[in-house]
Order: structure tokens, then sequence, then C-alpha cells
């Protein structure tokens, strides 16, 4: 008679980002959570996605976001992290 057996794994993983800031970028902080911001285009380059998925996200209002002055919508890392554990398709084409 024949054994078989499951194995059930579960795989976690974690990011860790390090980020330099020039002295002429201005650093911004979520003024809901206070957790950094970065523009939108820095977020595309880290996530390795586009910008018009990143747009998608801040139209369904899934992430703490803000327009400058200048027009660059930044985005707080806090909510967007928060947002990718509760529905890692976020970030998937298509979806």
């Amino acid at each position: 008679m024949e054994i078989k057996r499951k194995m059930n794994m579960e795989v976690s993983t974690s990011r860790l980002f390090t980020i330099r800031y020039s002295q002429n970028v201005e650093q911004i902080e979520c003024a809901e959570c206070e957790s950094k911001m970065l523009a939108v285009e820095q977020v595309a380059v880290l996530f390795g996605v586009k910008q018009r998925l990143l747009f998608q996200i801040i139209e369904q209002d899934r992430v703490h976001f803000i327009e400058t002055v200048r027009g660059s919508v930044m985005v707080c890392l806090s909510s967007l992290s928060a947002a990718l554990d509760q529905d890692r398709s976020i970030l998937e084409p298509g979806v």
C-alpha cells in the first residue's frame, strides 16, 4: 500500500527600500498617517508598474494621496503597502 503525504507551504515576503533624497527634493509626509510620500513616477519605478495603473488605484480611493502645488501627485507608501497586503492583485495588469 502506497502512502501519500501532503505538505502545505506558506511563503510571505517583505519589501525594504532605501530611498535617498537630494537636498532639492521636497519631502512630504502623509497628513492622515504621517508616512513618507513619493511621486507617482517614483512609485512606478519602485514597483515596476505603469503610472496609469497607480492612477487607477488612486481613483479607486485605495491609497492616501495629494496633489502638490506644482501638479505632482504624491502617494503615501504606508497606505499603498496596506492596500497591497489586503489585495496583492492590485499591481497586476488587467485587474
